[in-house]
């Protein structure tokens, strides 16, 4: 995990990957990078953390639920990215961390 402007980035957690886990992994750190540059835009906006997070988080969500086969499929998707939330912020969490406050 590195941190550009106050925000954490992810980064790959060592193992082999085969080429389609390969690709995976690579839109799926493509696709962190964006998110973290636009959280960063949002905040060189002024905009209000527990707000501008709250509109990103939901319309994420409703999309992975449109496009999810079934609810279950979203619902087991969206209990792993939370998990590697959890994963990746743990230390970050506890060094930086100053209220949820901020946040709310």
């Amino acid at each position: 995990m590195t941190r550009t402007k106050g925000l954490t980035k992810l980064k790959k957690l060592g193992r082999e990957y085969s080429a389609a886990e390969e690709m995976a992994k690579d839109h799926f750190f493509e696709a962190a990078e964006e998110t973290a540059d636009l959280l960063a835009e949002f905040d060189q906006r002024g905009l209000e953390k527990g707000p501008a997070l709250g509109g990103a988080l939901t319309q994420i969500i409703t999309h992975l639920i449109a496009v999810s086969p079934d609810t279950p499929a979203a619902m087991g998707l969206l209990s792993s990215c939370i998990a590697n939330a959890a994963q990746h912020a743990e230390g970050y969490m506890e060094v930086t961390h100053e209220g949820s406050d901020n946040i709310h």
